[in-house]
């Protein structure tokens, strides 16, 4: 996770610094990373739900560590790297991440039992939240130390001592093959016939059951709608920090790492929160503060108003990552859990992209100060799905029936 963060400030500034991005450039680079789970991550979630976990990591992070080494060994080559190689790289790192995300997501719910899969959320944030505060003030120093495309090396090594541990990693269940005895016979017909019509079918069948769950089908879409309007946000996140407000790259690691406070002060305070308010109601108020914390960048500008804006956004955003996620394993039958990611994430993601190019195309047109509020406002949009579904009169995802 740490090297995750460097990479998430130093590829950004890859392209502002050697190669002068603007603002629809770097709203092109974001959404290369997340096309993939458009075109990718149906089939992925079938994958998952039939490979082995730990193989598919694996492979995944190997792909990632050669694509990420490509960059800075084209700079120290010719000196420069060009936007296409960037947008290449933020591509294919993308397909191994749709990989990464959707198996790591459903080896969790597999090892953990189901009536500790919140507090089990709850620390893989606090583990996010750690690996920011001290990713993202290393990157900014390794950047300005060296460079940024000299800091991805730092994930890259992180990359390959991880995948030097996986095969150390012991669980309760043998990943992916476990998960395969309870399939559906749409998917084991998929493996016999090998017919592309079958192997759809079983792809889309986690969407099928997303869509016909209101409440699963609710969160879905509340976060398929705060992920769009904070994929515009992102695009001109780093530049309006790096152009705008002209900050080095280390008070943009130190500002942005101000992100961890807020992100650990909501793990901790998330399971109180929930018992006060009731899920459906911690959901809507954790979109609505993050939507706040994301518009005090652009309305009070400065390094303080960064840090706090981050912290305040990431508040909410971890409160309702941490109550949003149980609820698809709840809902939903082990057997599809990876189909059930999948599908989440084709949406999430998927649509991802087009907001990250409409906040670059915002930027170019309107100013980035100006994009950027607009895009945190509309971030409040999302908390409109969970109020008008059957989540918002939920206490608990425990409350809601599990299936057999």
């Amino acid at each position: 996770m740490t090297g995750t963060q460097i990479t998430t400030l130093a590829l950004p500034l890859t392209a502002i610094h050697l190669n002068h991005a603007n603002s629809f450039e770097t709203g092109i680079l974001l959404a290369c990373g997340r096309v993939p789970y458009l075109l990718l991550g149906l089939f992925v979630g079938l994958l998952v739900d039939n490979v082995s976990h730990r193989l598919l990591l694996m492979a995944a992070n190997m792909v990632i560590a050669l694509m990420l080494s490509t960059i800075p060994l084209a700079v120290f080559w010719n000196g420069h790297v060009s936007m296409f190689h960037l947008y290449t790289a933020a591509t294919l790192v993308g397909a191994a991440m749709v990989i990464t995300d959707i198996t790591f997501l459903s080896w969790v719910p597999a090892i953990v039992p189901h009536t500790l899969w919140v507090k089990a959320q709850s620390r893989l944030e606090l583990g996010q939240s750690a690996a920011m505060i001290v990713g993202l003030p290393l990157a900014g120093w390794l950047i300005a130390t060296f460079s940024a495309p000299t800091a991805m090396v730092a994930n890259v090594v992180a990359l390959l001592l991880m995948t030097a541990l996986l095969p150390y990693v012991t669980t309760g269940t043998q990943s992916g093959t476990s998960m395969t005895q309870p399939a559906t016979h749409q998917v084991q017909r998929a493996h016999a016939s090998g017919t592309l019509r079958r192997i759809l079918t079983g792809a889309v069948e986690g969407a099928q059951f997303l869509l016909h769950t209101p409440p699963l089908r609710a969160a879905t879409f509340a976060t398929a709608t705060l992920i769009f309007f904070y994929s515009a946000y992102s695009a001109l996140f780093i530049l309006y920090l790096s152009g705008s407000l002209h900050l080095t790259p280390e008070k943009i690691g130190l500002v942005t790492s101000f992100a961890a406070v807020g992100s650990v002060t909501g793990a901790l305070l998330s399971g109180i929160a929930a018992r006060w308010l009731g899920l459906g109601r911690v959901l809507v108020i954790a979109i609505i503060i993050s939507a706040v914390g994301a518009m005090l960048c652009p309305l009070l500008q400065g390094e303080i108003a960064v840090g706090v804006s981050q912290s305040i956004m990431w508040f909410g955003m971890q409160i309702y990552n941490i109550h949003q996620v149980p609820i698809r394993y709840t809902l939903s039958p082990a057997a599809i859990h990876g189909r059930i990611n999948a599908s989440i994430r084709t949406l999430v993601w998927g649509l991802a992209p087009l907001g990250a190019v409409l906040g670059g195309a915002c930027g170019t047109f309107l100013g980035i100060r100006l994009s950027l509020l607009l895009a945190a406002i509309l971030m409040a949009l999302a908390a409109t799905w969970i109020v008008l579904s059957p989540l918002w009169k939920v206490r608990t995802p425990q409350l809601m029936q599990k299936p057999g």
